[in-house]
């Protein structure tokens, strides 16, 4: 655990002096944002997002579509879909997500993948491509970009995730962030997560979340995130291949913000 500790304070050190301001990827995901998005240590469809290393615990082709809703205000809506293809090499991710509104919007896709290192050792990537459109006057952008993650397993119950996205920050002028998270697997039913995020220009934010899994079919879960402050909450229900997911922040000056997804299992089946 001591060494687990160093390697999270030198990568959280080394990311600190990067540039910063909203991250480029909006984060999806109902189950995630049900447990505060402490989500790069933690396996899962859209996890596999937040840290694309995680492609290697998944066990099935996955296709997902969210929908979130920030402080209850259409105009603050973004979607997105997504497919996960599992493979013994080199499994793939592909994400596409729309943010805003008809005055200003932004389009984010990309496409990853990850490779098993050793047993414990998984390292991702995923090149990302992000266009912004505005009325009026404002210009139109066009960034590409990438991100990348590992996963360490300590043990078959605890899980280090790290993740970094858009390390050309000084470059292109958007946002970075970096995570770094441990996630213990206290049974099969039982899974608790934190995290340290940092986003450019932003304060260090703590993420803590809890997810029970009730008779294999309903998942409860909680959460805290610390910047803003919200505490989130969560429930999950499981039917053949078909996943339900819904979230939920609050935060006593902005009001909820909301999530609900659903995930099809097309082949195999999610570790």
């Amino acid at each position: 655990m001591l060494r687990f500790t160093a390697v999270v304070l030198l990568f959280v050190e080394a990311a600190a002096g990067i540039n910063a301001g909203e991250p480029v990827y909006v984060p999806h995901g109902a189950a995630e944002m049900g447990m505060a998005f402490a989500s790069s240590s933690c396996p899962g469809h859209w996890s596999c997002f937040h840290n694309q290393a995680l492609l290697v615990k998944q066990r099935g082709t996955t296709a997902a579509f969210a929908l979130e809703t920030r402080y209850m205000l259409p105009s603050l809506s973004s979607k997105a879909i997504s497919i996960t293809v599992a493979g013994n090499t080199a499994p793939l991710g592909i994400i596409m997500t729309h943010y805003g509104n008809g005055d200003y919007f932004r389009i984010f896709s990309g496409v990853g993948s990850a490779v098993k290192i050793t047993d414990g050792l998984a390292v991702g990537l995923q090149v990302d491509y992000m266009t912004e459109r505005s009325v009026g006057d404002y210009r139109d952008l066009t960034h590409i970009t990438f991100e990348a993650g590992a996963i360490i397993d300590i043990s078959s119950e605890v899980t280090v995730g790290l993740h970094i996205l858009n390390p050309l920050a000084s470059m292109n002028s958007v946002a970075s962030s970096v995570n770094a998270g441990v996630t213990w697997h206290q049974s099969d039913d039982l899974s608790v997560a934190a995290e340290l995020s940092k986003v450019t220009d932003e304060p260090l934010s703590f993420h803590g979340g809890i997810s029970w899994s009730i008779m294999d079919k309903l998942v409860l879960r909680s959460g805290y995130m610390s910047s803003p402050s919200a505490f989130a909450l969560g429930s999950g229900f499981r039917s053949g291949p078909l996943q339900v997911d819904a979230g939920f922040l609050i935060n006593s000056v902005t009001g909820i913000t909301s999530s609900v997804s659903f995930t099809w299992t097309i082949g195999g089946r999610k570790g």
